[in-house]
């Protein structure tokens, strides 16, 4: 299979302006149905309207809730009815691996890149910014499933894109956040997963920091996996990785947030309840990028507004 970039040529070689993207994460429609009134959608289309679309779409895996087609065909129709022709770029997540009608382990991979017309891991290019989505690995290839390594392979593709671009700025995805950077409100009532536990934090972070530390200009890693609530601690935060500036942004679940929340299978398995965290909210995250700095909003669709932003360091100069 082909893990090549997926480079759009087509786009100036230069920030012409802010460019926007809109990122999603977890939005697994197999666990609920999807209605088109969900106050996500209705917020995000009443935001473009006033503010203009973005120029594309990212989710960073978990777009599904299992490997199935038909969860695949689910967000697809979702997210057509709702984004349209706005471009989308998906990523591959733990519950891209997720058969438990006992799915063949081998072919998950194929069925994403099949959907989405996408490999496991690309790279693209808008307005001489370098996009480059990586792959969680697929949990057949790990000694313990519970805890994760970052393929040889995929290191190697991150060093060669980053090569590949020197200079340029970079925006990174993968599902899971790099170790020591989100963490949980409340250690004592563990109310959050976070990047200090093994499934939810890769165990070699320490040889992906390496490689974004020869990178030649300041870059965004933009990361979900660990449905975290509002105001985790680091969150968003940036770190001096060799003489430049990257911050690791957490993106949190529009589906619910915590560790104690969530939907609730009932004993019979006949209904759900939803529990909500606290404070319950409907989260996406919006990226400006500038010439200089990055502009990362979250807003919070219940209230239809914006909770918090951040400028941090972004500098298309080499």
């Amino acid at each position: 299979m082909s893990q090549t970039q997926d480079t759009n040529t087509a786009t100036p070689s230069t920030l012409s302006g802010p460019l926007a993207i809109s990122i999603i994460e977890l939005f697994q429609p197999g666990i609920r149905p999807i209605k088109n009134d969900w106050p996500i959608f209705e917020d995000v289309q009443e935001l473009w309207q006033r503010e203009g679309q973005p120029a594309f779409c990212v989710s960073p895996g978990d777009i599904i809730d299992t490997c199935a087609l038909e969860n695949y065909q689910l967000a697809k129709t979702a997210l057509l009815a709702q984004f349209g022709a706005l471009p989308f770029y998906p990523g591959v997540g733990n519950h891209e691996y997720y058969g438990p009608d006992g799915e063949d382990p081998t072919r998950m991979g194929e069925t994403f890149t099949a959907v989405w017309n996408k490999p496991l891991r690309y790279a693209w290019e808008e307005q001489g910014i370098v996009f480059i989505m990586l792959d969680y690995p697929d949990p057949t290839t790990l000694e313990d499933p519970q805890r994760v390594y970052i393929a040889p392979e995929t290191l190697a593709f991150l060093e060669q894109t980053l090569q590949e671009h020197t200079g340029q700025p970079v925006v990174i995805f993968l599902h899971c956040p790099l170790h020591n950077t989100v963490q949980d409100r409340d250690i004592e009532q563990h109310r959050d997963y976070n990047s200090l536990q093994h499934f939810f934090a890769p165990e070699n972070s320490a040889a992906i920091r390496a490689i974004l530390a020869r990178q030649q200009s300041s870059s965004l890693f933009i990361s979900g996996h660990t449905h975290s609530g509002w105001e985790a601690p680091n969150l968003v935060v940036s770190e001096q990785l060799g003489e430049h500036t990257v911050t690791f942004i957490n993106l949190m679940s529009p589906w619910y947030t915590g560790t104690h929340t969530g939907p609730r299978l009932s004993d019979d398995q006949q209904s759900v309840r939803y529990i909500p965290d606290n404070p319950n909210i409907v989260p996406s995250f919006s990226f400006q990028l500038f010439s200089d700095y990055a502009l990362i909003r979250v807003r919070e669709h219940l209230s239809r507004s914006w909770l918090k932003e951040w400028r941090v360091p972004f500098s298309t100069q080499a």
